[in-house]
């Protein structure tokens, strides 16, 4: 989950491949503002603050307005009421280049200046990166009267297959209210409502060819006992390998959930794996692996060291589950591991208090090399300047180098297997905080899979070197692609660094939807939680495709096999095609980027119709 507040990721469009045609358009444009966003009705849907969802936005209010408009029901209102505010406030609306490259484009609309001081500014661009490449703006200011203005902006877009994305920004610089409306883009001089379709529909036989591959899946609750006759594909899939990486295209989808403990129950019982790991901080999960060996307390209080969008009553039945197991399997226990690093304070709060133990010299330089950094009140400081950030990440780096200088010594002097634990527990304590003061270095959100990779690799080298595990986390985050090029982070990804780390053993399965709903937060920095609507996979979509196949009546979902990218049938899927991506906040689409699904997953759980999960209270 990446729960990074202003990280460096652009919402880009990877449009590395498409077509012209406008066909099957599926997501609505929304220039005449009359949709409302999934998390806040105020805003306009498909609109953004920034050039990323992860931007903080600008000082103005941007909502919807049922009073003053042109035609329909809404206009969009822009109030800046700071005057000494030099720079633009803008609303984005990025639409993939895919069909628009060497095409004509002209935005026609409305607006209505009722500033103080200042202007109106709108601009239709191509961008590249985060750089615009060519495009048109045009700023007015107030006129004597409050009539509705009407504009005109072209932009020829050049066929640079680097574009990205073409652009429409819409604000004001000033004090006072600019209202726009009947905002209208021609292609070529045919008005559009929708963006191009990136991919074609599959036909009736590409289907027929996939629905080999598929398998029914019947149910997605876990029950005691469940032979798991509908999972008999993925036990194919899996092999014999040792790690299976289990993805989920939302982080609220209550189904997922559900048939990852169902997957789970199936693996353990079946295969004998026996560690689970979690996208959550790695020592602050401890905790609840001290509740599922038998520790005190409830499984509520122990899953509050998990991120909220898992402090559900779907988690809480596998935590409760894991439990039970392992009062009825003293032998084979089951273990409940985090490998994240979003947490700078309790690894130099554990490794502080190993060393006032066992090595009191150390605690006066481990004090000064990490005091500044563990004094801040989050692990992510994007308001500190990057040189006192730099400095911070060398300094953690500095105290990783002492203590794992001191590891031989430490384990040389344990007395018992506990002992020899505790030690590798305060090295990879150092290390946590090194990782932690790293990404708040760089801010950048592909070095958290590399960092996330390192733990769950240290995890199942150090303290579990024999037992196979599943992993969950996002379908980005466990998918093992690897390449530069088409992956998902340029080939970053967790699954990749396991895929070479542990060479033929490591699988990775994804799970999507086509419709329904999910829990997230309100936004990146309003963190309030509420169901949201998914959009429906629009036409041409991998969720779209997989719901293509046929599934007789009652079965939940399909299980498809993704292995052999040479295979005919997967001919299909294996070609660029959008695919649902969302994290912890609300999307209103959530299709902006593009998969090749063989080469990033062995197998996929599709479930056409989901729900939002449930949070505790």
């Amino acid at each position: 989950m990446a729960n990074i507040p202003a990280m460096r990721l652009a919402l880009l469009w990877l449009a590395l491949a498409g077509f012209t045609s406008f066909a099957g358009a599926q997501r609505p444009l929304n220039l005449g503002f009359e949709r409302a966003s999934v998390a806040d009705p105020r805003l306009p849907w498909g609109w953004a603050l920034g050039w990323s969802a992860f931007s903080a936005g600008a000082a103005a209010r941007f909502e919807r307005d049922s009073i003053v408009h042109v035609e329909g029901r809404q206009s969009l209102r822009v109030q800046v009421n700071d005057s000494s505010a030099t720079a633009d406030h803008r609303l984005v609306l990025q639409i993939p280049s895919v069909g628009l490259l060497g095409r004509r484009l002209r935005l026609e609309g409305r607006v209505l200046p009722r500033l103080l001081a200042g202007e109106a500014v709108v601009s239709l661009e191509a961008w590249g990166g985060q750089e615009t490449s060519v495009g048109d703006s045009l700023r007015l200011a107030r006129r004597a009267s409050d009539e509705w203005l009407p504009f005109v902006l072209e932009l020829q877009v050049p066929t640079d297959s680097g574009l990205h994305s073409i652009v429409i920004q819409v604000g004001a610089r000033g004090l006072g209210i600019v209202n726009f409306d009947a905002l209208t883009l021609l292609v070529d001089g045919t008005p559009i409502t929708s963006a191009p379709s990136l991919a074609p529909v599959l036909s009736a036989d590409e289907v027929t060819a996939l629905a080999r591959r598929a398998a029914m899946l019947t149910r997605v609750e876990f029950i005691p006992n469940d032979v798991g006759a509908d999972l008999t594909l993925l036990n194919s899939v899996i092999g014999a390998a040792r790690i299976v990486g289990l993805g989920e295209s939302t982080h609220g989808t209550r189904e997922f959930f559900q048939v990852k403990h169902r997957v789970l129950a199936h693996l353990v019982a079946s295969s004998g794996f026996t560690v689970f790991a979690i996208e959550a901080n790695q020592l602050a999960v401890e905790r609840l692996n001290a509740y599922v060996a038998g520790g005190s307390g409830t499984a509520e209080e122990a899953m509050r060291v998990l991120f909220r969008v898992w402090n559900t009553t779907e988690v809480l039945a596998l935590v409760e589950w894991m439990r039970a197991w392992n009062v009825a399997h003293a032998s084979r226990p089951l273990r409940f591991l985090g490998y994240d690093m979003q947490d700078h304070r309790r690894p130099i709060d554990s490794l502080l208090a190993f060393l006032h133990d066992r090595d009191p010299a150390l605690v006066g330089p481990a004090e000064r090399l990490s005091r500044e950094y563990r004094a801040r009140p989050s692990f992510a400081t994007p308001d500190i300047d990057v040189a006192d950030r730099a400095r911070w990440h060398a300094h953690a780096d500095s105290l990783a180098v002492l203590t794992a200088q001191r590891r031989t010594q430490w384990l040389a002097a344990a007395l018992t297997r506990a002992d020899s634990t505790r030690v590798e527990w305060a090295v990879q304590s150092a290390n946590l905080f090194r990782q932690a003061a790293l990404l708040n270095s760089t801010l950048n959100s592909p070095d958290r899979d590399s960092l996330m990779a390192a733990n769950v690799t240290w995890a199942l080298t150090t303290l579990y070197p024999s037992e196979r595990a599943v992993v969950w986390a996002h379908d980005v985050h466990v998918s093992r692609g690897g390449d530069a090029q088409r992956s998902f982070n340029a080939g970053a990804q967790l699954g990749a660094y396991l895929s070479r780390e542990f060479p033929g053993d490591y699988r990775a399965i994804g799970l999507l939807t086509q419709r329904g709903h999910y829990t997230a937060t309100r936004s990146f920095s309003d963190h309030t939680m509420l169901a949201v609507e998914a959009f429906e996979a629009p036409l041409g979509s991998v969720e779209h495709s997989l719901g293509l196949l046929p599934r007789p009546s009652g079965a939940r979902g399909v299980v498809v096999d993704l292995r052999n990218r040479g295979d005919p049938a997967l001919r299909s899927l294996d070609r660029l095609r959008p695919l649902r991506h969302i994290g912890y906040a609300a999307y209103d689409y959530g299709f902006e980027m593009r998969a090749l699904l063989p080469l990033e997953f062995d197998a996929v759980i599709f479930i056409a119709t989901t729900t939002a999960s449930r949070l505790l209270p």
